[in-house]
């Protein structure tokens, strides 16, 4: 029978520990999409995502991947995958990362997809609705610059409706 020390289970567990802690990269699913909002601005109902990863709402283009997302899992929770790239002189931080909608307690924007400090956000098809996982935010609309703004108490969330299309090279 092998004895194992106090030290060496220690250790064992703060190694089993850090690597629970790092979520692995998402897994996609099948459609990429975009979302229209339903009663969003007129000509300028998709969310698209800028170069610093904001959200705004700008014409309906099918074919431009800052308008797109992927509906995916990180360790069984509904995440909404970003399909464009990011800039160094934007987002340095997420350069050569995944990028996923996530609640950073302000707003909805594209972040790291392997943080683990963040509420990500999912699609939910039932009502339409865009929201964080276990927290009551939602997008409810849009402000006077087009960049989306954020319900917490679920009262005033806006819909959306997806189209299924290609994904872009980002």
């Amino acid at each position: 029978m092998k004895v194992t020390t106090g030290l060496a289970l220690l250790s064992a567990l703060a190694t089993s520990t850090a690597q629970i802690l790092v979520p692995p990269g998402p897994v996609k699913g099948p459609n990429t999409l975009v979302f229209k909002q339903i009663g969003g601005i007129p000509n300028n109902e998709c969310l698209t995502f800028t170069n610093s990863g904001e959200i705004v709402q700008a014409a309906c283009a099918w074919t431009h991947a800052d308008r797109q997302v992927t509906p995916g899992k990180i360790l069984g929770t509904d995440v909404l995958i970003v399909q464009r790239g990011f800039a160094a002189p934007f987002r340095g931080d997420l350069v050569g990362k995944t990028a996923c909608v996530a609640f950073n307690e302000t707003t909805f924007r594209a972040e790291d997809c392997s943080r683990n400090d963040l509420l990500f956000v999912r699609f939910d098809v039932g009502n339409g609705r865009i929201q964080a996982n276990g927290a009551p935010v939602c997008l409810s609309g849009y402000d006077s610059k087009a960049f989306v703004k954020i319900d917490i108490g679920l009262q005033r969330c806006s819909q959306f409706t997806v189209t299924a299309v290609a994904p872009t090279r980002p």
